[in-house]
Protein backbone atom coordinates (compact mmCIF):
# COMPACT_ATOMS: atom_id res chain seq x y z
CA UNK A 1 0.00 0.00 0.00
CA UNK A 2 1.37 3.39 -0.97
CA UNK A 3 1.23 5.92 1.83
CA UNK A 4 -0.04 9.43 1.13
CA UNK A 5 2.53 11.88 2.51
CA UNK A 6 1.99 15.62 2.86
CA UNK A 7 4.17 18.44 4.12
CA UNK A 8 2.91 20.32 7.17
CA UNK A 9 2.84 24.02 7.99
CA UNK A 10 2.29 25.07 11.61
CA UNK A 11 3.45 28.61 12.32
CA UNK A 12 2.13 32.04 13.19
CA UNK A 13 4.69 33.63 10.89
CA UNK A 14 3.04 34.10 7.50
CA UNK A 15 6.35 34.77 5.76
CA UNK A 16 7.78 31.53 7.13
CA UNK A 17 4.65 29.71 6.01
CA UNK A 18 5.09 31.08 2.48
CA UNK A 19 8.69 29.87 2.48
CA UNK A 20 7.68 26.38 3.62
CA UNK A 21 4.91 26.23 1.01
CA UNK A 22 7.39 27.26 -1.69
CA UNK A 23 9.79 24.51 -0.63
CA UNK A 24 7.01 21.91 -0.70
CA UNK A 25 5.92 23.14 -4.11
CA UNK A 26 9.44 22.57 -5.47
CA UNK A 27 9.18 18.87 -4.62
CA UNK A 28 7.31 17.02 -7.34
CA UNK A 29 7.06 14.02 -5.00
CA UNK A 30 4.59 15.79 -2.70
CA UNK A 31 0.97 16.05 -3.80
CA UNK A 32 -0.46 17.91 -0.80
CA UNK A 33 0.37 20.26 2.01
CA UNK A 34 -1.41 20.39 5.35
CA UNK A 35 -2.02 23.86 6.76
CA UNK A 36 -2.70 23.93 10.51
CA UNK A 37 -4.95 26.74 11.70
CA UNK A 38 -4.80 27.47 15.45
CA UNK A 39 -6.85 30.24 17.07
CA UNK A 40 -5.09 30.65 20.42
CA UNK A 41 -8.11 29.18 22.21
CA UNK A 42 -7.85 25.52 21.28
CA UNK A 43 -4.09 25.63 21.93
CA UNK A 44 -1.80 28.31 23.32
CA UNK A 45 -0.24 29.30 20.01
CA UNK A 46 -1.91 31.31 17.26
CA UNK A 47 -1.53 31.12 13.49
CA UNK A 48 -2.88 33.06 10.54
CA UNK A 49 -6.30 32.23 9.04
CA UNK A 50 -7.17 30.64 5.67
CA UNK A 51 -8.03 34.07 4.31
CA UNK A 52 -4.35 35.09 4.67
CA UNK A 53 -3.42 32.46 2.06
CA UNK A 54 -5.60 33.58 -0.82
CA UNK A 55 -2.78 35.25 -2.78
CA UNK A 56 -0.38 32.28 -2.54
CA UNK A 57 0.29 30.11 -5.57
CA UNK A 58 0.23 26.48 -4.41
CA UNK A 59 1.22 25.13 -7.81
CA UNK A 60 0.45 21.41 -8.08
CA UNK A 61 -0.14 21.02 -4.33
CA UNK A 62 -3.55 20.29 -2.87
CA UNK A 63 -4.40 21.65 0.58
CA UNK A 64 -5.61 19.82 3.67
CA UNK A 65 -6.78 22.32 6.28
CA UNK A 66 -6.54 21.20 9.92
CA UNK A 67 -8.70 23.47 12.06
CA UNK A 68 -7.51 23.42 15.67
CA UNK A 69 -10.00 26.06 16.73
CA UNK A 70 -13.05 26.84 18.76
CA UNK A 71 -16.06 26.19 16.49
CA UNK A 72 -14.26 25.11 13.29
CA UNK A 73 -17.48 25.81 11.38
CA UNK A 74 -16.69 29.54 11.58
CA UNK A 75 -13.54 28.90 9.56
CA UNK A 76 -15.41 26.80 7.01
CA UNK A 77 -17.68 29.77 6.37
CA UNK A 78 -14.59 31.96 5.97
CA UNK A 79 -13.17 29.53 3.43
CA UNK A 80 -16.46 29.44 1.54
CA UNK A 81 -16.38 33.23 1.19
CA UNK A 82 -12.70 33.89 0.53
CA UNK A 83 -10.93 30.67 -0.45
CA UNK A 84 -13.01 29.10 -3.19
CA UNK A 85 -10.13 29.28 -5.68
CA UNK A 86 -7.64 27.52 -3.40
CA UNK A 87 -6.93 23.84 -4.22
CA UNK A 88 -8.59 22.50 -1.07
CA UNK A 89 -8.68 18.70 -0.81
CA UNK A 90 -9.78 18.01 2.78
CA UNK A 91 -10.95 20.04 5.77
CA UNK A 92 -10.49 18.53 9.23
CA UNK A 93 -12.04 20.02 12.35
CA UNK A 94 -10.94 19.18 15.88
CA UNK A 95 -13.96 17.90 17.76
CA UNK A 96 -12.99 19.04 21.26
CA UNK A 97 -14.50 22.54 20.88
CA UNK A 98 -16.97 21.72 18.11
CA UNK A 99 -20.66 21.99 18.91
CA UNK A 100 -22.18 20.13 15.97
CA UNK A 101 -20.10 17.42 14.30
CA UNK A 102 -22.59 16.34 11.65
CA UNK A 103 -23.39 19.92 10.63
CA UNK A 104 -19.68 20.66 10.27
CA UNK A 105 -19.13 17.64 8.04
CA UNK A 106 -22.21 18.39 5.95
CA UNK A 107 -21.14 22.01 5.40
CA UNK A 108 -17.64 20.98 4.28
CA UNK A 109 -19.00 18.40 1.84
CA UNK A 110 -21.35 20.99 0.32
CA UNK A 111 -18.24 22.64 -1.11
CA UNK A 112 -17.08 19.38 -2.74
CA UNK A 113 -14.23 19.16 -0.23
CA UNK A 114 -13.53 15.97 1.65
CA UNK A 115 -14.61 16.23 5.29
CA UNK A 116 -12.94 14.85 8.36
CA UNK A 117 -12.86 15.00 12.13
CA UNK A 118 -9.65 15.23 14.13
CA UNK A 119 -9.02 13.86 17.62
CA UNK A 120 -6.35 15.02 20.04
CA UNK A 121 -4.14 12.32 21.55
CA UNK A 122 -6.22 11.76 24.69
CA UNK A 123 -9.63 12.28 23.11
CA UNK A 124 -11.37 8.88 22.97
CA UNK A 125 -12.72 7.53 19.71
CA UNK A 126 -16.13 7.32 21.37
CA UNK A 127 -16.29 11.13 21.27
CA UNK A 128 -17.26 10.87 17.61
CA UNK A 129 -21.03 10.77 17.37
CA UNK A 130 -22.53 7.71 15.68
CA UNK A 131 -24.12 9.69 12.84
CA UNK A 132 -20.83 11.44 12.07
CA UNK A 133 -19.22 8.25 10.81
CA UNK A 134 -21.63 8.22 7.87
CA UNK A 135 -20.48 11.70 6.79
CA UNK A 136 -16.73 11.37 7.24
CA UNK A 137 -14.33 10.90 4.35
CA UNK A 138 -11.34 10.79 6.68
CA UNK A 139 -10.33 10.82 10.32
CA UNK A 140 -7.21 12.46 11.73
CA UNK A 141 -5.58 11.05 14.84
CA UNK A 142 -2.96 13.19 16.58
CA UNK A 143 0.09 11.26 17.68
CA UNK A 144 0.93 13.89 20.31
CA UNK A 145 -1.00 16.67 22.01
CA UNK A 146 -2.15 19.36 19.59
CA UNK A 147 -0.50 22.71 19.01
CA UNK A 148 3.25 22.19 18.67
CA UNK A 149 5.51 20.62 16.06
CA UNK A 150 8.55 18.50 16.82
CA UNK A 151 6.91 16.28 19.44
CA UNK A 152 7.58 12.56 19.79
CA UNK A 153 4.99 10.07 18.63
CA UNK A 154 3.10 8.57 21.57
CA UNK A 155 2.89 4.75 21.57
CA UNK A 156 -0.75 5.17 22.61
CA UNK A 157 -1.59 6.02 19.01
CA UNK A 158 -1.22 2.45 17.79
CA UNK A 159 -4.13 1.09 19.85
CA UNK A 160 -6.19 4.04 18.62
CA UNK A 161 -5.33 3.28 15.01
CA UNK A 162 -6.36 -0.34 15.51
CA UNK A 163 -9.66 0.68 17.11
CA UNK A 164 -10.33 3.15 14.31
CA UNK A 165 -9.62 0.60 11.63
CA UNK A 166 -12.07 -1.79 13.28
CA UNK A 167 -14.76 0.92 13.18
CA UNK A 168 -14.37 1.39 9.44
CA UNK A 169 -16.41 -1.24 7.67
CA UNK A 170 -14.69 -3.25 4.99
CA UNK A 171 -14.95 -1.56 1.61
CA UNK A 172 -15.58 1.92 3.00
CA UNK A 173 -13.27 4.57 1.50
CA UNK A 174 -12.63 6.43 4.77
CA UNK A 175 -8.94 7.18 5.29
CA UNK A 176 -6.91 7.41 8.49
CA UNK A 177 -4.57 10.40 8.73
CA UNK A 178 -1.83 10.83 11.35
CA UNK A 179 -0.45 14.19 12.46
CA UNK A 180 2.28 14.88 15.05
CA UNK A 181 5.35 12.75 15.69
CA UNK A 182 5.77 11.63 12.08
CA UNK A 183 9.36 11.15 10.96
CA UNK A 184 11.62 8.57 9.30
CA UNK A 185 11.85 6.61 12.56
CA UNK A 186 8.09 6.28 13.01
CA UNK A 187 6.54 6.31 9.55
CA UNK A 188 7.11 2.64 8.71
CA UNK A 189 5.41 1.49 11.91
CA UNK A 190 2.49 3.82 11.18
CA UNK A 191 2.14 2.45 7.68
CA UNK A 192 2.26 -1.12 8.96
CA UNK A 193 -0.47 -0.24 11.48
CA UNK A 194 -2.83 0.56 8.62
CA UNK A 195 -2.56 4.33 8.29
CA UNK A 196 -3.43 5.82 4.89
CA UNK A 197 -1.86 9.27 5.16
CA UNK A 198 0.71 11.12 7.27
CA UNK A 199 1.93 14.70 7.43
CA UNK A 200 5.46 15.69 8.41
CA UNK A 201 6.62 19.05 9.74
CA UNK A 202 9.97 19.00 11.54
CA UNK A 203 11.20 16.06 9.45
CA UNK A 204 11.11 18.35 6.40
CA UNK A 205 11.24 21.93 7.69
CA UNK A 206 14.17 21.38 10.07
CA UNK A 207 16.27 19.42 7.59
CA UNK A 208 19.36 21.03 6.00
CA UNK A 209 18.00 20.13 2.56
CA UNK A 210 14.20 20.08 2.26
CA UNK A 211 14.02 18.28 -1.09
CA UNK A 212 16.49 15.61 -0.01
CA UNK A 213 14.60 15.10 3.26
CA UNK A 214 11.38 14.49 1.32
CA UNK A 215 13.11 12.02 -1.00
CA UNK A 216 14.67 10.08 1.87
CA UNK A 217 11.40 10.05 3.81
CA UNK A 218 9.44 8.70 0.86
CA UNK A 219 12.08 6.07 0.14
CA UNK A 220 11.07 4.45 3.44
CA UNK A 221 7.42 4.01 2.52
CA UNK A 222 6.98 3.71 -1.24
Amino acid sequence: MNLDVSANVLTGDLQLAKKQIALAKESALLEAIQIDIVDGVFADNHTFTPQDLIDIDFGHLQIDFHLMTEEPMDYVWEMEEYCRHLPIRTVFGQIEKMSYQEAFLEEVKKQDWKAGLALDLYTPLESIEDNSWDWMDAIMLLGAEAGRSGQQLSPLIFDKIKATRSKIQQGEPMKIFIDCGVNRDTVVALQQAGVDSVTANSAFNNAPNYKQAVEEFLSHVK
